[in-house]
């Protein structure tokens, strides 16, 4: 079972203040962190970094960091996130059977996640990550509520996004295609005519956008090392 992974990181940081994939988090960089899970993880062949150029031989030396013979591939990303998957999607291995997708900046995806997600494609076209949304959630326009919408329909959805490699192969061209962009490569899926399968997480596996998430991720680490 040949996986590939895609970590888009060529992200600019223009909501956090500064490009926080390589910003130093307890004296790593974010990026670190994020790599670890899928080195580690049997189920992950090889790792496609999309970067933006003049960062690839700052997260070739974040990669150096790691004692590992698995392949690690950075290449030039693109404007958007969505353009830079689909520069990686060229650059799989041939012999990929399965692609998963994670952001750069959620460093607390765990291995057992990965690995769930890769093994429910056994089963489906697609799977995400995610959980119910706890909180009630309205519906405004111009200011003012126009309805609440019912809580227990709703997910809220994170990273890694797994999916067979033809699946999102076929769903990024249909998207190049009809000009078609989406926040997260699980929607694209879905405009393609692919069922996703959606498994909850209850894990910490936040993604960091602003300076509130990183105070919070920085305790979150002190935390995991000293227990």
């Amino acid at each position: 079972m040949l996986a590939s992974a895609i970590i888009p990181a060529a992200g600019s940081g223009k909501r956090f203040g500064e490009k926080k994939q390589l910003k130093d988090l307890n004296g790593r960089p974010l990026i670190y962190y994020t790599l670890i899970p899928f080195i580690e993880s049997t189920a992950i062949n090889d790792i496609i970094i999309a970067a933006q150029k003049n960062d690839v031989d700052k997260i070739a030396s974040v990669v150096d960091l790691i004692a590992t013979e698995k392949k690690v591939k950075i290449i030039e990303g693109g404007d958007t996130r969505q353009s830079s998957i689909y520069n990686a999607l060229a650059q799989t291995n041939s012999n990929t059977k399965y692609v998963c997708v994670h952001d750069a900046a959620r460093p607390f995806v765990s291995r057992e996640l990965i690995e769930k997600l890769i093994d429910a494609l056994k089963t489906c076209d697609a799977v995400t990550v995610g959980h119910k949304s706890t909180d009630t959630l309205k519906e405004f326009s111009d200011g003012v509520v126009s309805r609440t919408i019912d809580r227990k329909k709703i997910w809220q959805v994170q990273t890694p996004q797994a999916f067979a490699k033809e699946v999102i192969v076929n769903a990024y061209e249909l998207a190049k295609k009809q000009n078609i962009l989406a926040t997260d490569d699980s929607s694209l899926a879905e405009k393609a005519g692919y069922q996703v399968k959606i498994i909850n997480d209850s894990s910490i596996n936040f993604k960091i956008t602003t300076q509130e998430d990183w105070i919070m991720a920085e305790a979150l680490l002190r935390l995991k090392k000293n227990v």
